[in-house]
């Protein structure tokens, strides 16, 4: 595969070119000018985006990292050529995120490519997956060291065992450890776990349910016990109820009687004194003074009514005279300002009027005192000739006050003993009677009725107990007898199998053991190779372990180091080698890309590896991204292409 031109609306990048030459491509940029973006880039175009990454501290998601600067949405074609064909793919954002669309066509036709997806196009291309690619081809800034992956250790398999590439001691220890997590990962997770606690929960149900046999005989006698109980409870309460009844109607009896010799002796009361019919008794008392005055000189009397009847003439004359012409005279006043509008003449007449009116009341008065007096001097008068009749109805208007206290009394009386009678029959009382013989309970209402209320309770409580009782007991006894027996025989069968898995476990670490003593030979031989190339051959050897730690000896000492022990730039150096090496057994034909990967070289190493680029260009296509001016004079000299971003 050599890519031909890449054109990205990505991150920082709007709509920019980059057209790398078919070898060693040299491509500088100061800091911040895009080198890291076109390697995300490139490996975005092949393997996609993944929108569901989510961003963490101190780590930004892809799909959020590389939003474009300018706000257009996120796109990018790449021209390439593969199996001798031009190909372009283009992946653009869609509704459902940012480079979800997808589209690979021929350069030529414009046709589809067949069975190029969104999904498949970066390992379709390259010939590794996504995992593989970045620990090989794609070597960013700052990661030259090799991490493990499943993916790559099946690959560097197939070079040092059988060529199987679909072999991984790491992802079958995961798979065994895996199928032994299910059945036991510890002592709360896994199918051993779940069946011990199905097993318990069984065992507990059939102990349960021999408790439920024992309660529901236990509840069965209290509650026979108990309603029994009850039964003589309810009796003792019913002949209560019968005694309180009888009493109750004894009581409204004898209200009845007394109503009805109240109302007799009411009735027998002698008709009142027709004189004071209708009368108080204070009334009866003032008719009996008023028509028995005191005796009076017939002379003062004389001469009191002659006075009397002189007063009553001028009165009459005065009213007779004064009263219409004040109120003729304010009617005309009235009648005179509604004519003529002159408030004070209409207040004048209405002043008249109102003025005639109360004089003649004012009259009309003074003349009923005067009547009421010639009267009462009259009745004085006659009563002075009947001296002896004003005392016998002063002693009758007594005997009418006696009767009027002896009438009350008597209807008092009535009115009570009626509403006596009235409540007990709102009681229940009945005027009936029964003649049976009731002997009282041996105990008292009170405790009677609290005997009984403690009884329903107790009734209550046993109901429930048998009730749950007999609920527990509807699952068949038998059925859980199978069930605890099949697990018994899964949790045998399980067992055996973890058992198995720990042994296969074992097996395999020991086969894994024989394995890293001989592992990848040819990729140790080629890391060699190219790391002695890279340092001028001052180390010749280099042994690569499964988790791809290295250690590299000098040449001329017989101990090899660690990694740990170099420094940064011939640690970076060894790590190259090991990368470089896994492309050519991995990766033949893809494209290398390298962002910064020379910045801690010297110059001396930083020319040995560049030579060495370019004698691996010749079979391959390397993108080399760099801030350093170095690596573009060293281009330029030796012939290779340059871009300038």
């Amino acid at each position: 595969m050599i890519i031909k031109k890449m054109t990205a609306t990505f991150g920082k990048l709007n709509q920019a070119v980059l057209t790398p030459a078919p070898g060693l491509t040299v491509i500088t940029a100061p800091n911040e000018g895009g080198k890291s973006t076109w390697t995300a880039f490139l490996k975005a175009m092949l393997f996609g985006l993944d929108t569901r990454e989510r961003d963490r501290s101190g780590f930004l998601a892809d799909k959020n990292h590389y939003q474009p600067w300018s706000g257009a949405p996120m796109s990018g074609e790449l021209e390439l050529e593969w199996q001798g064909r031009g190909i372009l793919l283009r992946r653009f954002s869609t509704k459902a995120g940012p480079f979800q669309g997808f589209e690979a066509v021929y350069t030529a036709s414009g046709d589809p490519v067949p069975g190029l997806t969104a999904a498949n196009a970066g390992p379709m291309l390259t010939g590794m997956v996504r995992e593989v690619f970045v620990r090989s081809a794609l070597i960013a800034q700052n990661s030259t060291a090799v991490s493990s992956a499943p993916e790559l250790e099946q690959r560097i398999a197939a070079l040092a065992t059988s060529g199987q590439e679909d072999v991984s001691f790491s992802a079958t220890q995961r798979t065994l450890k895996d199928w032994h997590n299910r059945r036991q990962a510890n002592r709360s997770t896994g199918l051993i776990p779940e069946l011990n606690r199905q097993l318990d929960q069984v065992q507990a149900s059939l102990r349960a349910m021999e408790q439920a046999r024992l309660l529901r005989d236990q509840a069965t006698e209290h509650l026979g016990r108990l309603r029994v109980e009850e039964q003589e409870l309810t009796g003792q309460l019913e002949v209560h109820r019968r005694l309180a009844q009888k009493d109750l109607n004894r009581r409204y009896a004898q209200a009845v009687e007394s109503l009805a010799r109240a109302r007799a002796q009411r009735d027998a009361l002698p008709e009142p004194d027709g004189e004071f019919a209708g009368l108080t008794a204070q009334q009866a008392r003032e008719r009996a003074r008023n028509q028995a005055p005191e005796r009076e000189d017939a002379r003062d009397q004389t001469a009191a009514q002659t006075g009397l009847l002189r007063r009553r003439k001028g009165l009459l004359r005065a009213t007779a005279v004064l009263v219409p012409l004040l109120g003729f005279g304010g009617l005309a006043g009235v009648i005179a300002g509604f004519l003529t509008r002159i408030i004070p003449v209409l207040a004048l007449g209405f002043a008249g009027m109102f003025l005639a009116v109360g004089l003649s009341l004012l009259f009309v008065s003074r003349i009923g005192q005067i009547d009421r007096t010639l009267a009462r001097l009259s009745r004085a008068e006659q009563a002075n000739r009947d001296g002896d009749a004003g005392a016998a109805l002063s002693q009758r208007a007594e005997a009418y006050a006696d009767w009027l206290t002896l009438r009350d009394r008597l209807e008092d009386e009535v009115r009570h003993c009626r509403e006596r009678a009235e409540d007990l029959k709102s009681q229940g009382g009945r005027e009936a009677d029964t003649l049976e013989h009731l002997a009282p309970p041996p105990y008292s209402l009170p405790e009677t009725q609290q005997r009984l209320e403690r009884c329903r309770l107790e009734t209550a409580r046993w109901q429930t107990q048998l009730d749950q009782a007999i609920g527990a007991l509807r699952t068949d006894p038998l059925d859980l007898e199978a069930q605890r027996d099949q697990l018994l025989d899964q949790l045998e069968v399980r067992t055996q199998e973890a058992s198995a898995l720990d042994q296969t476990l074992d097996a395999l670490e020991h086969a894994n053991g024989i394995l890293r003593e001989r592992f990848s030979p040819p990729l140790n031989e080629t890391a060699a190779r190219l790391f002695a190339e890279l340092t001028g051959s001052a180390y010749r050897r280099l042994s690569l372990n499964r988790d791809f730690t290295a250690s590299a000896a000098r040449t001329g000492d017989s101990l090899p180091h660690d990694a740990l022990y170099l420094s940064s730039g011939t640690a970076d150096q060894l790590y190259l080698a090991v990368r470089l090496a896994l492309c050519q057994l991995t990766a033949p034909d893809v494209p290398v890309v390298l962002d910064d990967v020379l910045a801690s070289f010297d110059d001396t190493r930083a020319q040995l590896a560049l030579d060495c680029l370019a004698r691996l260009s010749q079979d391959r296509q390397i993108l080399l991204f760099t801030c350093h001016s170095r690596e573009a004079q060293w281009a330029r000299t030796h012939q290779a292409a340059v871009c300038t971003l």
